[in-house]
C-alpha cells in the first residue's frame, strides 16, 4: 500500500502536486481549527449556562427555604395557642353555647392568619375524638374538612413525632394539594392529643420564581414522589415525556439529558425533599455555537475558493513555462532539430530556458553523441544547537570557583560561593520537598552569611528553636524570603546596626515561627492594610488580585502558599511599632504535612 501511494504521488503532474500540497497545508488545518473553535465555544457556553443555572437554583432554594420557614412559624404559633390547646384537652364541654364560643374563637384566630398570609389556604386542628376546628379562605368550593385524607396525613405526621412534615396529594402525576402537618402532644404527659393541618396555597408557590429573567423560563418544582407541584413554562410536557426521574437521585447536579436533548440542572430542598429543576433545550443552549459553526463553514468555503483561485494562478505561472519547456524537449527528442524557447524570465525557469536553447543547438551539432545530464540539488538546513546550562553544570562551575579561591587563598570568595551553592540547591528542591525547621533555619544562615559580605557587621542574626520545633517538617524556603524581607525593608533602612531574630516554638497544635527585625517599623495605616490582605481567604484574595496593587509580594506569596497547603486558618500576621521593630508571625500546623505539590516562591526582589 505504501509503495502504491508513493507511486501514485510520483505519477501526478506538478499542477496536481501543488494543489494537493495546498489542500493538505491549508484546508486541513482550517477545518481542524474551526472544529476546535466550535468545540471550545460550545463548552464555554455550556459552562456559563451551568453556572448561571446553579446561581438561579441557589437563589430559588433560598426563597423556598424562607417560604417554608414562614409556614413553620405559622404552625408553631398555632401549636402554642392556648385556646386550641385547651379545646383539644377538654373536648366537648357539653354546653352548646360554650362549645360554640370556643369554636368561633378558634375559627376567628385561624381566619386572621389565613387573611394575613396568602400562602395559607386553610387551617384545621383535629382532636383525637374527631372534633374539627377549621377555617378556609373561601377561594375554593371544597373545604379542608371535605378533602383532607385524614388517615394518610395522620400516619405521615406521626412519623415525624411532633415536627413539621409535608404531605402531597396527587393525581395523574400532578400535585393537587400540599399539606403541612404535625401531631400535637400533651405538655405534661406527652400523649398525642390532636393533629394540626395547614393546606398550603399551591398558586402562591409560583411567586418564588417571579421576577426572574425570561432566559430561565423552564423551571419545574417536583414533590419527593416526582409529582408536579408548579411549572413556570406551560409546556412542561416537553420535560415529562422524555426525562427519566430515576436519574435525579443526587441532591443537586447539572448534566446533559440526551433523552430530551436538554441541559438539566436541579437542586433538592432538604426540608421537604422536593426538587427545583431548570432545563434548557440544546438547540437553544447551543444556538450561538451553531451560528458560529455555520459562519466557520461559510468562512472556510469562501477562503478555500479564494485561496484555490490564488494558488491556481500562482501554480500556472510555474506550470505553463515548464510545459513549454517539456514540449520543446519532446520536439528535440523526436527529430533532433533546434528548438528555441522565447520566454524572458530571470528566475530559475528562465535559466532553464536559456540552458535548453544552448543545449538544443549543441545537440544539433552532435547528433551521434549521447548527451545525458543529471541535475541534483540538495539543500542542507543548518540548525544552531542551543546550549543548556543545567544545575549540575552550574554547581560544577561554582565548585571550580571555590577551588580557585582556595588555591589563591581568598577564603571570603570560597565561603560566599559555598553558601550560594547551598542556597541554589535549596531553590531547585530536588526530591525532598519538605525539610525540617532546623534545615530551613540553616538556609537562612547561608543567606545572612552572603548578605554580610555587603553589610559587614551591620546585621546581627540570632536564632532560637524551642520545645522540639526544629524537627517539624515544612515546605522548603518558606522562611528565607521573610528573612530577606527583614533585611531589605528593615535593616537596610537603618543608619546604624540592626538585629534580626529568628525563633521557632510549638504552641498547642501549631508551629509558630517569628521573624523579627529592629528596623524602622511600619506605620499603622500600612500595617492594617497588610494584615487585612494577609487575612483574606484564597477565594477573595484571587478575585481581587487584579484590582489592588501588591507591595510586599514575597510576604504575600509565602502567606498564600501556607493557606493553599494548610487552609485559610493558617498564615502570616505582622506586628510593628514605628521606629522600633517589625515582627512577622508564621502559624502552621505542627503535626500535619501538606499533601499538595508546591513550588519555591520568590521574594520581593
Amino acid at each position: 500500500m505504501k509503495k502504491r501511494i508513493v507511486r501514485f504521488y510520483k505519477d501526478l503532474s506538478i499542477k496536481k502536486k501543488l494543489l494537493l500540497a495546498f489542500y493538505i497545508q491549508i484546508i486541513i488545518p482550517m477545518i481542524f481549527m474551526g472544529f476546535l473553535s466550535y468545540q471550545n465555544s460550545a463548552q464555554t457556553i455550556k459552562n456559563i449556562s451551568t453556572n448561571y443555572a446553579k446561581d438561579i437554583l441557589q437563589m430559588l432554594e433560598l426563597r423556598f427555604n424562607d417560604y417554608l420557614t414562614n409556614l413553620s412559624v405559622i404552625s408553631q404559633d398555632l401549636l402554642y395557642d392556648k385556646t386550641i390547646y385547651s379545646a383539644l384537652i377538654k373536648g366537648n364541654i357539653g354546653d352548646p353555647l360554650t362549645d360554640y364560643e370556643i369554636e368561633n374563637e378558634i375559627s376567628n384566630s385561624m381566619k386572621k392568619i389565613i387573611l394575613s398570609r396568602p400562602e395559607v389556604q386553610s387551617i384545621a386542628v383535629i382532636g383525637n375524638d374527631g372534633k374539627y376546628y377549621y377555617s378556609d379562605d373561601n377561594s375554593s368550593s371544597n373545604s379542608i374538612k371535605n378533602i383532607l385524607p385524614y388517615d394518610e396525613v395522620l400516619n405521615k405526621a406521626r412519623q415525624y413525632q411532633g415536627k413539621v412534615a409535608w404531605y402531597t396529594e396527587s393525581s395523574n402525576g400532578v400535585v393537587d394539594h400540599i399539606y403541612l402537618v404535625r401531631t400535637i402532644y400533651h405538655q405534661d404527659t406527652f400523649e398525642e392529643i390532636g393533629l394540626q393541618v395547614i393546606l398550603v396555597n399551591k398558586n402562591f408557590i409560583r411567586t418564588i420564581y417571579n421576577g426572574l429573567t425570561r432566559s430561565m423560563q423552564n423551571i419545574i418544582i417536583l414533590s419527593d414522589n416526582y409529582d408536579l407541584i408548579a411549572a413556570r413554562n406551560s409546556d412542561y410536557s416537553y420535560f415529562f415525556n422524555g426525562s427519566s426521574f430515576g436519574k435525579l437521585h443526587n441532591e443537586k447536579d447539572s448534566k446533559i439529558d440526551k433523552e430530551i436533548n436538554a441541559l438539566v440542572s436541579y437542586t433538592t430542598i432538604s426540608e421537604t425533599g422536593w426538587k427545583i429543576i431548570t432545563y434548557v433545550p440544546l438547540n437553544i443552549l447551543y444556538r450561538d455555537a451553531y451560528a458560529l459553526g455555520r459562519n466557520l463553514v461559510l468562512l472556510c468555503i469562501v477562503t478555500i475558493v479564494f485561496l484555490s483561485a490564488f494558488n491556481l494562478s500562482i501554480a500556472m505561472g510555474f506550470i505553463n513555462p515548464i510545459n513549454r519547456l517539456v514540449k520543446g524537449m519532446r520536439m528535440v527528442q523526436k527529430d533532433n532539430r533546434i528548438v528555441f524557447i522565447d520566454d524572458e524570465r530571470e528566475d530559475e525557469i528562465g535559466f532553464l530556458n536559456k540552458t535548453f536553447n544552448e543545449m538544443s543547438r549543441e545537440i544539433n551539432h552532435l547528433v551521434t553523441w549521447v548527451y545525458r545530464e543529471q541535475i541534483t540539488r540538495k539543500e542542507a538546513e543548518l540548525r544552531a544547537l542551543q546550549s543548556q546550562i543545567n544545575p549540575h553544570f552550574l554547581f560544577n562551575t561554582l565548585e571550580s570557583i571555590n577551588w580557585m579561591a582556595r588555591l589563591n587563598n581568598v577564603p571570603e570568595i570560597s565561603e560566599t560561593v559555598t553558601d550560594l551553592s547551598d542556597l541554589m540547591e535549596a531553590s531547585i528542591g530536588r526530591d525532598d520537598r519538605l525539610i525540617t525547621v532546623e534545615e530551613e533555619f540553616m538556609y537562612s544562615d547561608k543567606y545572612i552569611s552572603i548578605i554580610k559580605r555587603r553589610f559587614e557587621d551591620k546585621i546581627q542574626f540570632k536564632k532560637e528553636i524551642l520545645n522540639g520545633a526544629g524537627k517539624v517538617r515544612i515546605p522548603r524556603l518558606l522562611i528565607q524570603p521573610l528573612v530577606e524581607n527583614s533585611v531589605y525593608h528593615g535593616i537596610d533602612r537603618l543608619r546604624g546596626k540592626g538585629e534580626i531574630i529568628l525563633k521557632a516554638y510549638i504552641e498547642g497544635e501549631r508551629l509558630v515561627i517569628v521573624v523579627m527585625d529592629t528596623g524602622p517599623g511600619i506605620d499603622s495605616v500600612e500595617l492594617d492594610s497588610l494584615n487585612r490582605r494577609l487575612s483574606l481567604d484564597n477565594d477573595t484574595y484571587f478575585k481581587n488580585l487584579g484590582t489592588e496593587s501588591r507591595k510586599c509580594i514575597g510576604i504575600e506569596n509565602v502567606n498564600r502558599r501556607i493557606k493553599l497547603f494548610y487552609g485559610d486558618n493558617y498564615g502570616l500576621k505582622i506586628e510593628s511599632q514605628k521606629g522600633k521593630f517589625t515582627r512577622i508571625i508564621v502559624s502552621i500546623p505542627a503535626h500535619r504535612e501538606p499533601t499538595e505539590g508546591y513550588y519555591v516562591q520568590s521574594n520581593d526582589y
